[in-house]
């Protein structure tokens, strides 16, 4: 038996299921372009960025992940609208460009709706003493408001995530507190 004897049947079962495959790629290809475009991009949420250097900028991607190209970008300071639910640590948004993409949810905190249904108090944190909201969830995000002991109960998420909690600072801005320092008295 010849070698062309011998890959021939192989080769041929290869194309028959290259064929069928194929078949069914237009059109989820098509679904995929669709989906992407901002045509069918439908947001719900206003989100703000956060955690980026001033002057400095955001990509979007066009995938959820890093492995997928760069669509666009948002700036450090700016607002955009997209999903109100990240998946798998990724939030569809609209790009500054119109395109819809993805971005790390950890970059975006929601300012409508802002869901604050819950009360807390401060603990661990001296009467003269205050909390520092942050823009993002993390020591390494900017301080842009405070909560302090004498300022009262704070409203906030009631879900903490990583270890932070999202609140209003008595300046009236949202954004992020360690959740170690508060302690929930209302709300489920």
């Amino acid at each position: 038996m010849t070698l062309a004897e011998r890959i021939t049947p192989a080769l041929t079962v290869c194309a028959t299921i290259g064929w069928l495959l194929g078949t069914g790629l237009p059109a989820q290809a098509a679904a995929r372009t669709a989906d992407s475009s901002a045509s069918s991009f439908a947001p719900v949420c206003t989100h703000q960025v956060t955690g980026v250097r001033a002057g400095s900028q955001l990509d979007v991607y066009s995938g959820a992940g890093w492995q997928f190209p760069r669509i666009g970008t948002l700036t450090a300071d700016g607002r955009t609208s997209g999903d109100c639910t990240p998946v798998n640590g990724w939030t569809k948004v609209k790009a500054s460009n119109g395109k819809a993409g993805w971005v790390p949810a950890v970059n975006l905190y929601k300012t409508s709706p802002p869901n604050l249904a819950c009360t807390y108090r401060l603990t661990h944190v001296r009467t003269a003493s205050y909390l520092n909201v942050r823009s993002g969830a993390g020591l390494r995000f900017r301080p842009i408001g405070r909560l302090t002991v004498a300022g009262g109960a704070a409203s906030g998420e009631c879900a903490p995530v990583k270890g932070w909690i999202k609140v209003k600072a008595s300046n009236g801005k949202v954004g992020w507190s360690s959740a170690k320092y508060l302690r929930k008295v209302s709300g489920k």
